[in-house]
C-alpha cells in the first residue's frame, strides 16, 4: 500500500480534506506529559503529537496526518531537525512560488 504524498502547507491552509501534510515551523511550546509540541510557521500555530520532542525555539519540519480533536492537530509520522535552515529565505521562496 502506497502512502499519499505530503503536501507542503502553511498552518493556516491545512484543510480537513488533506491526507498528509508537511509543515516547517518553530517550536513555541512543548508538553512532555502528552508528548506534544505547538509549532508556529508565521501563519498560525498547530499542536503536533510526536514520538520525539524538540526544544523550544527549534526549527523543525513535521510530516504527518492532520486531524481535528476539538482543535486542528498533526499526528506526526516524521519530525526533522531544521536547526540550520534559513526560515526567512524559505518563506520568501514560498511567497514567490504562489
Amino acid at each position: 500500500m502506497r502512502r499519499a504524498p505530503a503536501l507542503e502547507k502553511d498552518v493556516c491552509d491545512i484543510d480537513e480534506e488533506d491526507i498528509r501534510v508537511s509543515v516547517v515551523g518553530i517550536v513555541v511550546k512543548k508538553d512532555p506529559i502528552q508528548y506534544s509540541m505547538i509549532i508556529d510557521d508565521g501563519t498560525g500555530s498547530i499542536t503536533v503529537f510526536a514520538d520525539k520532542l524538540f526544544d523550544i525555539q527549534s526549527i523543525i519540519r513535521v510530516i504527518g496526518r492532520p486531524q481535528t480533536r476539538g482543535e486542528p492537530i498533526i499526528d506526526a509520522e516524521i519530525v526533522q531537525d531544521f536547526t540550520d535552515f534559513d526560515l526567512e529565505l524559505y518563506r520568501k521562496v514560498k511567497e514567490m512560488e504562489s
